[in-house]
């Protein structure tokens, strides 16, 4: 039983009822050997740069990383679950009408959208939008000077770090020019994201941050449904909220 985020379990044990067909034959109840805290277990890293005997003293840490690793996107899967009728571009460019336009500009617009899209525009009684103003205008120049640096260097580490990189690799995003379109993309999201007034509802940042939600939707549906490379048991979830945490 989940001791400190069970709100947080709750929300992963309800992918299998929200998405039978993408989650169904899952059990969130298994821990994968990704999250293993067995401290005999073998890592790849030497002792010298991480010893995990203090992560894993930290109770509280291992279990949201743990319940983390399974929780996909409980608005956005259903909607790239989509692909199955849509083509990717429909997809996408519906998804790019509504955030431009609103959603009453969609015709026709499926459920999984609407949903997709009153979930974005939600604020949340404690975001501080003055605050994230400040740090937009903080961090714009690092975003532009720095990140294709950062990123480029970022993307070498995914090469080598298998749960980060399968996801990409099965659907070819790091293999020939993709992965030169991958940095370039990862590189303006961090930039246009701290454009002024980016993150309003109709800012280049909102369409950014949902085109990224769909993407990574899309990378753990074609994982889970079309792939038999990608083991659960191992891996958990493809492009968990745990691995996601960093962008956003």
């Amino acid at each position: 039983m989940p001791a400190f985020y069970p709100e947080l379990a709750q929300r992963v044990r309800s992918q299998r009822e929200l998405q039978p067909g993408l989650y169904g034959a899952i059990d969130f109840d298994a821990q994968p050997y990704r999250t293993t805290t067995d401290p005999a277990d073998r890592t790849a890293l030497p002792e010298w740069v991480a010893d995990r005997a203090p992560y894993l003293a930290d109770a509280r840490a291992v279990e949201l990383i743990c319940t983390a690793t399974l929780l996909g996107d409980v608005v956005a899967d259903p909607y790239a679950a989509l692909m199955s009728e849509y083509s990717v571009t429909a997809l996408i460019d519906m998804l790019r009408l509504a955030c431009r336009e609103g959603i009453d500009a969609v015709p026709d617009a499926p459920p999984e959208l609407v949903a997709f899209i009153a979930d974005m525009e939600a604020t949340p009684p404690w975001l501080d939008m003055d605050l994230v103003r400040e740090g937009a205008r903080y961090a714009r120049i690092p975003a532009a000077l720095v990140a294709p640096f950062v990123t480029r260097g970022a993307f070498i580490a995914t090469f080598v770090n298998t749960y980060a990189a399968l996801p990409m690799a099965l659907t070819g995003a790091l293999s020939g020019k993709r992965a030169a379109r991958r940095v370039n993309e990862t590189t303006s999201f961090f930039a246009v994201t701290t454009l002024p007034g980016a993150l309003e509802r109709h800012g280049p940042g909102f369409e950014a941050a949902a085109m990224v939600r769909l993407m990574h939707s899309m990378v753990r549906y074609n994982a889970l449904k079309r792939s038999e490379k990608w083991d659960v048991g191992v891996y958990g979830i493809p492009t968990p909220r745990s691995t996601r945490c960093r962008p956003g």
